[in-house]
């Protein structure tokens, strides 16, 4: 059998695979990010799942997170994957080089992660051959469930939103200004804070003021990042991540002005494993 990690901040799943790559099952826990999730965390997440899986018979292990493509962040997980699983056959790789290797199979094509956090590559089958740059949530990430919730909360606070809405919100979440530049500016992981508003703006994207900010939001996206990957007048845009599942819609509508077409969307690794047989 063989084990697929796939990490990010918010969460991390153990996808159990047959030697075919068919789903078996899984185990989740909390996220890693290999650029900043500490030692200490990284060995107990990981110790954890090493317990679960003891008398599961493995023969190799993919683990595909977020801070991965820093080659000091591969070794380091390498490092605690041996660690808890002995001498097995690892292989540690990007977030964004696993989730081309899934939507992509031996294909070109550009691809996507929009979850938390964003990046996006051009893949020409084999290995990223171009990427936009990375630059976080305090420079980057155009499109990710962190920038919406940013833009919605610059809003909230500077009271942009329809007092209807703003209301609501703040009965809905027991909030209200203080709380949030408390919480953005004095408590760890705001960019956890700030996506953790995703599925309420989704809830109410059908009010303008909400569809202009994603509509913005996904701008943004295909200008900063896209923009710098796309080589051809009409290309294919696949998606990884549970912003753009879940925002499939409006990104389409927005991919339309700038030539792209939206190819294969997962919310997840774990929803292709689930959905498919490699």
């Amino acid at each position: 059998m063989k084990l697929f990690f796939d990490s990010g901040a918010t969460k991390c799943d153990c996808i159990l695979l047959d030697e075919g790559g068919c789903y078996i099952e899984h185990f989740t826990d909390v996220g890693i990010n290999a650029t900043y999730t500490s030692d200490q965390d990284i060995d107990d997440i990981l110790a954890r799942f090493s317990s679960l899986l003891k008398k599961k018979e493995i023969s190799e292990i993919t683990f595909s997170g977020a801070g991965c493509g820093n080659p000091n962040n591969a070794a380091r997980l390498e490092r605690f994957i041996c660690k808890n699983f002995g001498g097995l056959k690892v292989e540690v790789i990007s977030d964004l080089v696993g989730a081309c290797r899934l939507l992509s199979p031996d294909e070109e094509g550009l691809v996507a992660i929009l979850g938390t956090g964003a990046s996006a590559c051009r893949y020409d089958g084999k290995q990223i051959v171009k990427q936009a740059p990375s630059l976080g949530y305090l420079l980057g990430d155009e499109g990710s469930g962190t920038y919406i919730g940013k833009l919605f909360i610059q809003k909230y606070l500077r009271d942009e939103l329809p007092l209807s809405l703003q209301n609501n919100f703040e009965r809905e979440f027991a909030i209200d200004k203080q709380t949030v530049i408390r919480q953005i500016y004095q408590m760890p992981k705001p960019n956890l804070y700030l996506s953790s508003f995703a599925r309420y703006i989704h809830s109410q994207k059908e009010e303008p003021v909400i569809r202009q900010l994603l509509h913005t939001a996904f701008k943004d996206f295909f200008e900063q990042q896209i923009n710098y990957i796309q080589e051809k007048e009409t290309e294919t845009l696949h998606l990884m991540g549970s912003i753009g599942y879940h925002y499939r819609e409006i990104i389409e509508e927005t991919a339309l002005s700038f030539g792209i077409k939206i190819g294969k969307v997962a919310s997840s690794p774990l929803d292709h494993f689930t959905n498919n047989c490699l």
